[in-house]
């Protein structure tokens, strides 16, 4: 008789667990008169988690609207800035052209920090659903390389590409590693001085393939690495340089949401090095 009670409870408390994991649970379900002690507490404890579940989502979605309202309320100001900022910097001479310039540089650093702010908004409440799959590796490197273009010429940087022969295939999002990478590389070429050398390493492992990006800049303290990948987190050495301090927080979470992640080392011989590794293969 035990043992029987023992497997009918076990029979419930198991059917309570499905529901709850596959999201069909409801405390209407069960008649709480019927169950012993052990059943009852399972039953409020996953209810409390299904509860507290749902609130989770509301306040995602909430935040995500948000963002995206703010987003939309500054756009037209933000382009009406810049227009106004061009005109001056066209019309203006001597100190107040200085200004309109720096009026531009500061409008652009908004209009790319509410941009970043959007695209975190939206991994973080999962509104961006990645769909990583099997691709040739190749235009992945040469988009990246395409969108730095500008910014390399304007600094006369060479890229040396090293085992870019063995960059055959991986599994990732195209669009949102793109995205992840080019933000690595654009710290890159922001951090390195005029007429230096960034190397693009690409290496083949059994489950990974490595992006490796390594630049002549002034290299990461030990103590500083943790936090490169914080939000909103910019070096106190580097305060003047141009950036909202999101771009490697974005690349981790992208990278992190399709099976990859992402290291940073300072080599030997200076620079700092960022590492890419994305899937081989796709994992069902």
């Amino acid at each position: 008789m035990g043992r029987y009670v023992g497997r009918k409870t076990f029979d419930v408390l198991n059917q309570m667990l499905d529901g709850a994991l596959d999201g069909t649970f409801t405390e209407s379900d069960y008649d709480e008169s019927e169950l012993s002690k052990l059943e009852a507490k399972w039953m409020h404890f996953l209810s409390a988690s299904a509860l507290g579940r749902e609130t989770i989502e509301k306040e995602k979605q909430s935040i995500q609207e948000l963002v995206s309202d703010i987003s939309h309320q500054v756009k037209t100001p933000i382009a009406n800035l810049l227009l106004y900022g061009e005109i001056l910097q066209e019309r203006l001479n001597g100190e107040e052209k200085e200004m309109a310039e720096h009026l531009l540089k500061e409008t652009r650093r908004l209009e790319f920090l509410i941009q970043s702010l959007v695209k975190m908004s939206r991994l973080e409440t999962d509104t961006i659903q990645l769909l990583p799959r099997v691709q040739p590796l190749m235009p992945l490197l040469e988009g990246v390389l395409e969108r730095g273009e500008k910014k390399r010429r304007e600094k006369n940087i060479q890229i040396q590409k090293s085992g870019w022969e063995q960059a055959q295939e991986a599994c990732f999002d195209q669009k949102w590693t793109e995205e992840a990478v080019y933000n690595i590389l654009d710290n890159a070429l922001k951090y390195t001085g005029k007429n230096t050398r960034i190397t693009i390493r690409v290496e083949v492992y059994e489950l990974f393939v490595r992006i490796r990006i390594q630049d002549e800049g002034p290299g990461v303290k030990e103590d500083e690495a943790p936090l490169l990948f914080k939000r909103f987190y910019r070096s106190p050495r580097f305060c003047e340089q141009e950036g909202v301090g999101l771009g490697l927080y974005l690349a981790r979470e992208i990278l992190r949401k399709e099976g990859g992640y992402i290291k940073v080392a300072s080599p030997k011989e200076g620079g700092c090095e960022f590492s890419v590794y994305l899937k081989r293969r796709s994992v069902q």
